[in-house]
């Protein structure tokens, strides 16, 4: 869709970060759900959640690799993978930690929701324009050569 979105005329930086924006919005509003729902309900916004999180997470890819441009595409995504494997691994010992010392679900879900509500604002309020960095051109440093005979 927002592929489509952009062939029609639509800018890379409105509608990526509408997508990411409007994706972790409504992944964080279900979660948020899933704490006074009760358990048939919440499964429904769980996977609602997790179509909401579809609409960001192709795009955070085609932003990455927007702003890297050629030269560095693959380091950023490398990069970008990285910490979200990172956080994969943080967030059920998070998870498993507030649940141990609550005795409930309450508190990770709400963590959870509003980590989407503060990424949602980050990408509307705080990611600039989506377009490629304009990488530093390197000037070639050039040594001087002495002739053997004048040292």
């Amino acid at each position: 869709m927002s592929d489509r979105w952009i062939a029609a005329g639509g800018t890379p930086t409105r509608v990526r970060k509408t997508f990411a924006g409007v994706g972790l919005l409504l992944a964080g509003i279900f979660i948020a759900f899933c704490v006074v729902a009760g358990p048939t309900l919440s499964v429904a916004m769980l996977m609602l959640a997790s179509v909401a999180w579809a609409m960001p997470a192709s795009n955070l890819w085609a932003i990455t690799q927007t702003l890297a441009g050629p030269q560095a595409a693959g380091r950023w995504t490398g990069v970008q993978n990285f910490v979200g494997n990172l956080a994969g691994v943080a967030a059920p010992a998070l998870t498993g930690l507030v649940v141990d010392r609550t005795g409930s679900f309450f508190w990770a879900f709400a963590i959870t929701a509003a980590m989407c509500l503060l990424g949602a604002i980050s990408w509307v309020f705080v990611v600039g324009p989506v377009q490629q960095v304009a990488w530093a051109q390197r000037t070639p440093v050039r040594v001087q050569e002495t002739p053997v005979g004048n040292m």
